[in-house]
């Protein structure tokens, strides 16, 4: 039997490092298409071209204290690809491994992990009264899949 999975199931992983207090991630891709209509043709035909991906994820601001487990990279590591003195480099793209469930495949159910090279293209900080802090933060991959959601049927 299938299994349905929630947000909860859900993680972020910067650099082989989970990263602590993620509220949400989603990823966007695509398939350019080229137009190969001809003169004389009643429909469309279209041939594919390049693909590419875009993303997001909302981090809590977060920091770590001494008791807790330095498994997880604080957020500031994710942040400080795109907010550092100084230019943007190719050494700023980040690893990022998108987990849909636990992230522990099995041979009944696949691998439910998306794995990409992307660069922080935007991020901000807001500060609301009464709420936590979030930073929305959005990146571009960069180059072909490193690894992709595997299904056993």
């Amino acid at each position: 039997m299938g299994s349905y999975y929630s947000g909860r199931a859900g993680s972020l992983i910067l650099d082989d490092k989970p990263v602590a207090k993620v509220r949400d991630w989603s990823i966007e891709m695509n398939v350019d298409l080229l137009d190969a209509t001809t003169l004389g043709d009643f429909v469309r035909t279209q041939h594919p071209s390049t693909k590419s991906a875009t993303g997001s994820c909302t981090l809590l601001y977060y920091r770590l204290d001494s008791s807790e487990n330095t498994a997880y990279k604080e957020f500031t590591a994710l942040l400080s690809k795109i907010m550092h003195t100084g230019k943007i480099t190719r050494s700023d793209m980040v690893t990022l491994k998108l987990r849909v469930g636990s992230g522990n495949p099995d041979a009944s159910r696949g691998d439910d992990t998306i794995e990409l090279n992307a660069f922080i293209t935007n991020a901000s900080i807001a500060v609301t009264n009464g709420e936590l802090t979030a930073v929305p933060v959005q990146f571009t991959v960069d180059g072909d899949w490193l690894g992709v959601i595997n299904s056993t049927f």
